[in-house]
């Protein structure tokens, strides 16, 4: 068990460094201009839903890390004559493509299927992200991390661009942030009000405009309670 959770601490460690599932890492004090991609992680976050039954899961070496309602675990990999197959005591995971099963004591889940749309908002959480913004034409993505970093990927991945958090200037019903980059300058303001993205019809409670040397960003976003390893 011990050097379970070492490996998972370990590998979340240099995860971290190479920014999470796709997402630019800070680069020192400094901010971050146009980032390279970090390439494909060594693990991966899922969101699973079972009717009305939804879990997290994230993958590594032998391992699987599964977040439930109420409860965390870290669940070995065993051997299965197909899928993959993860146990820890009475709680079983098996997959086979987008599909699982999990059976937790005496209660079983059947039909379990990904929901690949919830997977990037999942993950944010799991990395402390407390706002997160989205927008179309071109797609871009905004990740604020309190205290920590404010992280913009635009032009559908080409751009990518973080900064320390300068800290939220509140106005009313809308925040204000406001950083300088060696790139130039950024600019967010969060408002709260009805939002719908405009190619997924999806409804968001706040209206995000995000302005990068001048060039006007326009999407939705929402806050997001961290996921917690108890």
């Amino acid at each position: 068990m011990k050097c379970r959770w070492l490996l998972l601490a370990l590998g979340a460690a240099l995860y971290a460094r190479a920014g999470g599932d796709g997402v630019a890492a800070q680069g020192g004090a400094q901010a971050s201009a146009t980032l390279q991609n970090p390439g494909t992680p060594w693990s991966r976050t899922r969101v699973y839903a079972c009717g009305d039954f939804e879990f997290v899961t994230r993958t590594g070496p032998g391992e699987l890390a599964l977040w439930l309602p109420r409860r965390y675990l870290v669940l070995s990999q065993v051997r299965s004559a197909s899928g993959a197959k993860y146990q820890e005591g009475d709680v079983v995971f098996w997959s086979k493509g987008a599909e699982a099963l999990l059976q937790v004591g005496d209660r079983e889940y059947l039909g379990c299927r990904q929901q690949p749309e919830r997977a990037p908002w999942a993950d944010a959480r799991r990395r402390g992200v407390s706002f997160r913004a989205v927008g179309n034409e071109p797609g871009w993505m905004l990740e604020i991390l309190p205290g920590r970093q404010l992280v913009l990927v635009g032009d559908d991945g080409q751009l990518r661009l973080a900064t320390p958090d300068p800290g939220a200037q509140e106005q009313g019903e809308s925040r204000h942030y406001r950083a300088l980059t060696e790139a130039g300058e950024l600019q967010v303001e969060i408002l709260q009000g009805a939002c719908f993205d405009t190619v997924s019809g999806e409804a968001f409670p706040a209206v995000v405009t995000v302005s990068v040397n001048g060039r006007l960003l326009q999407g939705c976003g929402r806050e997001l309670t961290p996921l917690v390893n108890p």
